[in-house]
């Protein structure tokens, strides 16, 4: 647990060390999320509602893109949603900070959730691992990187609230070595060639959310450095590689604009239509999204600040920077996460006209801006690292024995572990306000797979294809309906990639919400017939299951009988798929057609 021995074989050392602590969060994770592990190809998680089809919508995306990469890399634009609309890609986030770690597992296993999975727990592993390295690297004490990373791992968002149901926000293991990279005293050109490549990374998780909470901190500090002539140069090049970075990610803001261009009523065009609530101060931030971390981390980083602001003019450079770094990225990274109105004691204040908006304009296009919160997560995890590693330095200098004081550091970084836990998993751990307990199991639910008569009926046709129940659309869904029939029938397709006249994502295209209400009113004969004139419908699989009895009795009643323009193909339990026609072109019958 002690400072590597920079000696004759201290690399292997640090290698060793360093896969044994990769193997520990592996461990770690898995307990936390039991018994996730051991169902990795079979179940997705379920910690909250919008794990019912935000995950499907990432596994079905990531899927779609590796599937046509590997394929047919001219129709990337043309995903296999909203059909007739083309080029549906950019409805939504394309995830493809992911896709390096999805594409060989998907095209290996032909599994969209083993691939998704191990996206999601082993980004997980490797952001806990990072930050963990990264605290060794300034401090030199594993027991230190422990806490740190814990602190991490123990908080909600990462592993219950947020990250589960969007897999792709799992990759953030590029964001402590970015911190580390920009912390040292210099920045050549050597390092900062390796630094352009990890942010462009780290950016593709998200191109709104992630990319502003990486790029804005680091233009701050870029900006810092221009206006001091001993650093000037180290400024230029890190607003170089920040340019460079911004012109790497063009062609998915192109991509992205394309869509707004062709749509003048985007922002009305989605089914996240509500008003933000303003974050609540002092205590928002503390209780939900990326900064709420252990109350045991929060106090162990304010007593390091106090240090840090006592001392700090008589501890050596490399620990002056890193303490620096790491509270300017908790900083920035807590103030970009509040809302443009914020309250205090019940009193409304009103931030966007004053100076957080001149600051971060990207307030005017973010729906949520408490996931800009991740760049304040990571500040947050350092300094707690930071603060321990302090607690370590007070408790040598006070026992002469080596044996006592390693013995009195580890019985201290247990004590917080086991204080974390429980700010993380007991009701009323985070001393604030009561939480939900964590169960004593990770929730799961089970995924889509393709062994189904009904995916193989599928697999047999050709044309567009329609999934009902759908929630009728007007501006935005109704109270009480969901995208999960859109989602599920999006991870459907990845065993069969026909066109879908569903689709999910951050936005729908115009046309589309005339298609779902027409779909609302089946099995309607003239809503049937204008749904096959404008996009060609072939196929209608039916989930009878989830109708009211009146309407699922119907679809029934026609699986039975048959209608003029819908033939039963195959029947599985309450699923019925049928082929649409012409009048009269279709018959009764129940066998799946050749």
């Amino acid at each position: 647990m002690d400072r590597f021995d920079p000696g004759l074989g201290s690399l292997s050392v640090k290698a060793r060390n360093a896969l044994v602590a990769l193997a520990v969060y592996a461990g770690l994770v898995s307990w936390l999320t039991w018994p996730f592990a051991a169902r990795l190809g079979t179940h997705l998680a379920d910690t909250r509602a919008a794990c019912r089809y935000d995950p499907l919508y990432m596994g079905w995306v990531l899927s779609y893109e590796s599937h046509v990469l590997s394929t047919a890399p001219s129709k990337l634009l043309d995903a296999n949603i909203y059909f007739p609309t083309r080029h549906t890609l950019f409805y939504g986030d394309t995830g493809f900070g992911a896709l390096p770690y999805f594409m060989p597992i998907f095209l290996t296993s032909g599994n969209p959730t083993l691939s998704l999975n191990l996206v999601l727990l082993g980004s997980i592993v490797l952001t806990a691992w990072m930050l963990h390295m990264v605290v060794v690297d300034w401090t030199g004490s594993h027991l230190a990187g422990t806490v740190g990373a814990m602190s991490f791992l123990t908080t909600r968002w990462v592993l219950w609230e947020f990250v589960p149901t969007a897999p792709s926000y799992a990759v953030l293991q590029y964001f402590p070595l970015i911190i580390m990279l920009v912390a040292r005293p210099t920045l050549p050109w050597r390092r900062a060639m390796l630094l352009l490549p990890v942010l462009v990374l780290q950016c593709l998780t998200d191109v709104v959310y992630v990319a502003s909470a990486v790029l804005a901190p680091l233009g701050l500090i870029a900006l810092g450095r221009l206006t001091r002539r001993s650093t000037r140069r180290d400024g230029l090049r890190l607003a170089i590689v920040l340019a460079c970075v911004v012109l790497a990610l063009v062609p998915v803001y192109l991509g992205h604009l394309a869509v707004g261009a062709a749509n003048p009523n985007l922002h009305r065009q989605t089914v996240w239509l509500f008003a933000l609530a303003p974050t609540a101060l002092p205590w928002g931030p503390i209780l939900s999204g990326p900064t709420a971390v252990p109350v045991t981390a929060m106090a162990l980083a304010a007593l390091g600040l106090v240090g840090f602001a006592w001392r700090r003019g008589s501890w050596p450079a490399g620990k002056r920077r890193a303490w620096a770094h790491a509270l300017l990225w908790a900083c920035v990274g807590s103030l970009m996460s509040l809302s443009p109105t914020v309250t205090w004691a019940g009193a409304s204040v009103d931030l966007s006209r004053g100076m957080i908006e001149r600051w971060l304009p990207i307030y005017r296009l973010l729906r949520v801006p408490s996931r800009l919160g991740v760049a304040g997560l990571m500040g947050l995890v350092l300094l707690a690292g930071l603060a321990f590693h302090q607690c370590e330095e007070w408790i040598v200098g006070r026992y002469r024995r080596r044996s006592t004081a390693l013995g009195a550091r580890i019985l201290l970084a247990a004590s917080i572990l086991v204080l974390m836990y429980a700010n993380y998993a007991i009701p009323g751990g985070q001393l604030v306000a009561r939480r939900t307990p964590i169960p004593p199991s990770f929730h799961l639910m089970r995924a889509i797979s393709p062994g189904s008569p009904i995916i193989e009926a599928i697999q047999r046709r050709d044309g567009p294809l329609l999934e009902v129940p759908v929630p009728r659309v007007q501006i935005a869904l109704l109270p009480g309906d969901s995208p999960v029939t859109h989602a599920r029938a999006m991870y459907r397709s990845i065993f069969h990639w026909r066109p879908l006249v569903n689709g999910y994502s951050s936005y729908w295209p115009q046309g589309f919400a005339k298609r779902m209400n027409l779909a609302w009113k089946l099995p309607d004969q003239a809503s049937l017939h204008e749904l096959r004139r404008e996009a060609g419908l072939e196929t209608l699989l039916v989930h009878s299951a989830a109708f009211a009895p009146r309407e699922r009795e119907a679809w029934l009643a026609i699986a039975d009988a048959g209608a003029p323009t819908l033939r039963l193909i195959v029947r599985d339990g309450d699923d019925l798929l049928f082929a649409v026609g012409d009048e009269n072109a279709s018959g009764t019958g129940g066998s799946p057609t050749p």
